[in-house]
């Protein structure tokens, strides 16, 4: 158990995609949220049966730390293939070029058909899942974001489609509906960002508590890395009691682990403002240990170029590579940023 939390800790590149892909990425849940939250009339034609998780993501490095996505293949019953493809945004407000994201997105998907040698372009329905702060207040219709679509004369050449929006603000607790351990994943997302996440935390995670052992578990560590992991308005102690309330009395022995990892990222943040410091105070090589100190425990040794690459970087290159490894996923994404930041001459 003490393994499955630090990995969980250690390759976490947005606390939010994380736990998104925690609990959408399991087939079952993923078919009841299509249940749940799609048009009735929608789903209707889907045969569960079939559905599949497509590995690709299309999300760019520059926008991981405020989008996530998941796509998914499924047949309709007449045989055709149809991808759901569900962006999350976690900003803590509506994003109004999000239909423009899509599209290019819903493209990507068409080449690919296209490239494997597709009769016809596969049915690509986007749904946008938002958790912010702000309820959503920008249109779903993708020609409102071109001049003069609103002209019949024009409108006949702007492509046009409209995404499917669950803005989880909007749905009472009541109607968030779904098995246990979805009903607490998107309750959680729900309050996340809300002051009221103090008063309710025990209350949204105690359904867990109807679960047998081993579906405790996989439910309930997500939901302890996520708290762990996102600032909320809550002191850490304050936190770690009401995970306490949540843990059955025959499971304690969880919060000897869930102290452990707490004593872990009490690190990772120590070192990330030692390196902000160091770059404030203009001392270029303790801000390079703080950097290669922080990338060495959360993908294990880094290589000896990296390394290298890293020692050299100017102070401002420096302070990029601190915000951007908050959002690094695994060893090639750190590959990629050197490759476009480090000087040419340490490549």
């Amino acid at each position: 158990m003490i393994a499955k939390l630090k990995s969980l800790t250690e390759e976490v590149g947005n606390p939010h995609d994380a736990f998104f892909k925690s609990l959408l990425g399991r087939r079952a849940m993923i078919v009841e949220f299509l249940r749940h939250y799609l048009p009735k009339e929608v789903t209707a034609d889907f045969d569960l049966r079939t559905l599949e998780v497509v590995k690709d993501s299309f999300i760019s490095e520059e926008l991981r730390r405020y989008f996530s996505d998941l796509i998914f293949r499924v047949k309709l019953k007449s045989g055709e293939d149809v991808y759901v493809y569900i962006l999350l945004e976690h900003k803590s407000a509506p994003e109004k070029w999000v239909a423009l994201q899509l599209l290019g997105y819903k493209v990507k998907l068409w080449e690919q058909a296209k490239e494997a040698g597709a009769a016809v372009l596969p049915l690509v329905i986007p749904v946008v899942v938002y958790h912010g702060r702000q309820r959503w207040n920008v249109g779903r219709n993708f020609q409102a974001l071109v001049a003069g679509s609103d002209r019949e004369e024009w409108r006949r050449y702007v492509p046009d489609f409209e995404y499917y929006l669950v803005d989880l603000s909007l749905y009472s607790d009541k109607e968030i509906r779904g098995s246990v351990g979805l009903r607490v994943g998107l309750m959680l997302m729900k309050y996340i960002f809300r002051v009221e996440l103090s008063d309710r935390l025990e209350e949204i995670i105690a359904p867990l508590k109807e679960l047998p052992e081993n579906r405790w578990l996989e439910n309930f560590v997500p939901v302890v890395q996520y708290l762990l992991s996102v600032p909320t308005k809550m002191t850490p102690e304050e936190t770690r009691k009401k995970l306490e309330a949540g843990v059955p009395k025959n499971r304690g022995g969880i919060m000897q682990t869930v102290a452990e990892i707490w004593k872990q990222e009490g690190l990772q943040q120590g070192l990330q403002q030692g390196l902000q410091i160091a770059v404030e105070k203009g001392n270029q090589e303790t801000a390079a240990e703080m950097a290669l100190r922080l990338l060495n425990r959360r993908f294990g040794r880094i290589s000896q170029r990296a390394e290298n690459q890293i020692l050299r970087l100017p102070l401002s290159t420096l302070k990029e590579l601190g915000d951007a490894l908050l959002v690094f996923a695994k060893p090639s994404d750190l590959t990629a940023w050197l490759r476009e930041h480090a000087p040419e001459r340490t490549a």
